[in-house]
């Protein structure tokens, strides 16, 4: 039988760069997809990686592991080595992912826990003999608890805030692009990276169109996308240990001390050989290879029953692979428990080398974690979910202040009903009249009083309501574009990429595109796009309804950003109460969204652009009956959901009053037409009867108003030619809707006097 020295057992080959296929799992990390996003951005942070890799080589070859062992392993307490500042931004949307200051808290006792070698599963190491090969002559001693490092670093909440303010180290922004974690929501809220170690938790992380992340973490090495992304991000159901934490796959949620890893600049164990058994492994030499399988499903390799090894080179017999590690993918009793003594040498490199500003007295005494704030008052803050609605309705506002004793609260509401308020918990604030509103809140405790004043922060439109003339288009982009001076809205996640009018539609000669976005897919995966109308009195219709038409290829994407079919999703909602609460009322996802079936090669690949050459490619989104509110108050949204597909075209949006009938399918079986539209002079309405009808056609214009009868009788069956003039009623320039009523079937077309 031997006994392993791993400190003997010599990298072969030189480092190369990393970048392993996806491998399918519950929690997933994105570090590696987000520095090979990096450093295909900026050079220099692949060639400062690869500077840092083959200084580590050198620096290996004295590398002694006694030197790395501490009082703490022999059962004696050690102070810190490395103390680092630490800001937390928690991106909410007001939902559950709003964690607690006590849920923070536990990260960061557990960070320190992990790091100083004092997690209570460190019982669970494995050592013993085992049979690489299991008819070989040669057994193997291993011992993974001798290997077990305390890092001597220690996390801390900084107390104080780049310009000198008391803080408790934790950073609340109220967003719905929680729900769409990337670097471009870091940039929103980030502090100085070379003197904070900052955090992000959000709700879900977006890289590429990778599903199931858990969290991901810049690498030290370079500026990589600059220092506002420097730092980890993470799920909230992954950060600390009580409240929404999901404890299950490991005793404890080690997610966040595993991004830490890498930000101070450790790999996963496959990262740099991925060939199945490379001895390069992560670079670090008390690590065995982990075998790496890029099209497997199952993550784990070798259970705690030591049944199973690997067997890798005959020059370097394989230890069981080491779940141990906090740095691997493995779940269960045994896993992510310890960093190894290399591990920590490593760490120190970098903390040493890259980012020693971080942890220099100067700094401590800077962020206040080392002798805290002078006295500092309580500071206010507070947030709403609703900033835009009607007039007349109301709004409820939510504290968090934070900081010490809070003794009073004084709230001011301008523009609103009460306009002030003393206490925690204000009652819901009325705004009467249109505008933008500030609000304001101070708090006061026994160290003293700070004010918050959150300018414009409240919009309130008009309470009045239009009243639809029947069957109308609304939306406008196809002649005058005149749809927002009607009311209607786009709105963005982030306005990087929005609609615009493009000359292809269903019918007549444009429509509305959000175009393909191949360049930008990191941080346009998961946005939404929308839609929203402005409010409708329909309360004295009894037949009403919604439609428009729309076009879309739903792409594939490369197997580098996840692969396989897009997940993208069209919903339409309608609200009662000036847009502050929605209701989904028909929602398109999966495959059936496309309306081009499998397409093209090329579309798919998005290599080349989608566009709808005839009806055929279009489909038709209606919702009737009781699904569109009888009510004075109605407003509708059209929400796309972006997942990297090809172009996206929008058309025909139309609000009904007066029948469910598709109006678009009947005035297609009568072949209706209105030729020349636009017209300058006259324009003549031709459409074909099947049978004797009774027939009236109506004029009105854009607001609804009724402008007299162009034609009303009976009509045999056959081709009809009915002729609007523009002298007869006296029209100026502009959009006008003739209704033809015909057997009781009302349907309207619009048409356009130049």
């Amino acid at each position: 039988m031997k006994k392993l020295d791993m400190k003997k057992l010599l990298l072969i080959g030189a480092l190369a760069m990393m970048g392993h296929a996806s491998i399918a799992q519950v929690h997933r990390c994105g570090t590696d997809e987000h520095f090979e996003s990096l450093a295909n951005q900026y050079p220099e942070a692949k060639a400062a990686k690869q500077k840092f890799d083959a200084d580590y080589l050198n620096f290996r070859a004295n590398y002694n592991p006694n030197d790395y062992k501490t009082a703490q392993q022999l059962g004696k307490k050690a102070n810190p080595k490395f103390i680092i500042p630490v800001v937390v931004h928690v991106f909410h949307n007001n939902g559950s992912e709003n964690i607690t200051e006590a849920q923070i808290n536990s990260e960061i006792n557990f960070l320190n826990k992990s790091f100083r070698n004092l997690n209570s599963d460190t019982v669970n190491r494995r050592k013993g003999w085992f049979k690489p090969v299991a008819n070989g002559p040669d057994s193997f001693w291993y011992d993974y608890k001798s290997l077990a490092a305390d890092v001597e670093v220690e996390f801390r909440l900084a107390k104080k805030d780049p310009q000198g303010n008391c803080t408790n180290g934790i950073v609340r922004i109220a967003t719905p692009l929680t729900s769409k974690g990337n670097d471009d929501l870091k940039k929103t809220s980030v502090w100085d990276t070379k003197r904070y170690f900052n955090m992000w938790v959000v709700r879900s992380i977006n890289r590429g169109n990778s599903i199931g992340i858990a969290g991901y973490a810049q690498f030290p090495f370079g500026f990589g996308g600059g220092a506002s992304t420097d730092g980890i991000m993470v799920i909230h159901n992954e950060f600390g240990n009580i409240g929404t934490s999901q404890p299950g796959q490991t005793p404890t949620v080690s997610t966040t001390t595993h991004e830490v890893g890498h930000w101070l600049g450790l790999y996963h164990p496959f990262q740099i050989s991925t060939d199945s058994c490379g001895l390069d492994g992560d670079g670090v030499m008390d690590t065995p290879p982990t075998y790496f399988n890029p099209s497997s499903t199952e993550p784990l390799r070798n259970r705690c029953n030591n049944k199973s090894f690997n067997t890798c080179s005959s020059e370097k017999p394989d230890l069981p692979d080491m779940q141990e590690a906090y740095m691997d993918y493995f779940i269960g009793n045994c896993a992510s428990n310890m960093f190894t003594l290399e591990q920590k040498a490593r760490m120190h490199k970098v903390l040493t080398d890259i980012r020693k500003t971080l942890w220099s007295e100067e700094n401590l005494r800077f962020t206040g974690v080392i002798d805290g704030p002078a006295t500092c008052p309580p500071l206010a803050a507070f947030n709403t979910q609703t900033q835009v609605t009607c007039a007349k309705q109301k709004i409820s506002f939510t504290d968090f202040s934070y900081g010490g004793t809070i003794s009073t609260y004084e709230w001011t509401f301008e523009g609103g009903d009460p306009a002030t308020f003393t206490g925690k918990t204000p009652p819901q604030i009325t705004y009467n009249n249109p505008g933008k509103f500030d609000v304001t809140l101070k708090v006061t405790g026994p160290n003293g009083t700070s004010t918050t004043v959150l300018n414009d922060y409240i919009t309130i439109q008009p309470e009045l309501s239009q009243t639809p003339a029947a069957g109308a288009y609304y939306a406008d982009w196809w002649y005058q574009n005149n749809w927002q001076e009607q009311g209607w809205t786009f709105t963005y996640d982030v306005p990087k990429n929005q609609f615009s009018r493009f000359p292809i539609s269903y019918e007549n000669n444009a429509s509305m595109r959000l175009t393909r976005d191949p360049f930008n897919i990191n941080s346009s995966i998961g946005n939404l796009f929308s839609l929203v109308s402005p409010s409708y009195d329909l309360s004295n219709f009894d037949t009403r309804y919604f439609e428009f038409y729309y076009a879309f290829a739903q792409g594939t994407l490369p197997t580098s950003i996840g692969g396989g079919n897009t997940t993208e999703e069209l919903k339409v909602y309608t609200s009662i109460d000036c847009g502050k609460t929605w209701q989904t009322r028909t929602t398109i996802g999966s495959t059936a969204i496309s309306t081009i079936g499998t397409g093209t090669a090329a579309v798919l690949a998005n290599t080349i652009d989608f566009m709808p050459a005839d009806k055929s490619k279009w489909k038709q989104v209606l919702i009737s009956g009781a699904s569109v509110p009888k009510a004075a108050n109605v407003k509708f949204k059209i929400e796309f959901k972006y997942q990297g597909g090809n172009n996206f075209y929008l058309d025909n949006v139309r609000l009904g009053t007066t029948t469910g009938t598709n109006q678009v399918a009947l005035a297609e079986s009568i072949n209706l037409k209105a030729q020349p539209n636009p017209f300058s002079q006259s324009s003549l309405i031709t459409y074909e009867l099947s049978t004797k009808e009774v027939v009236s056609i109506s004029l009105f214009d854009i607001t609804g108003k009724f402008l007299g009868n162009v034609f009303s009788g009976a009509q045999t069956a056959g081709t009809q030619a009915i002729e609007i003039n523009r002298n007869q009623f006296n029209l100026s320039s502009g959009i006008y809707f003739i209704e033809l009523n015909i057997g009781g079937k009302k349907l309207s077309h619009k048409v356009v006097v130049e």
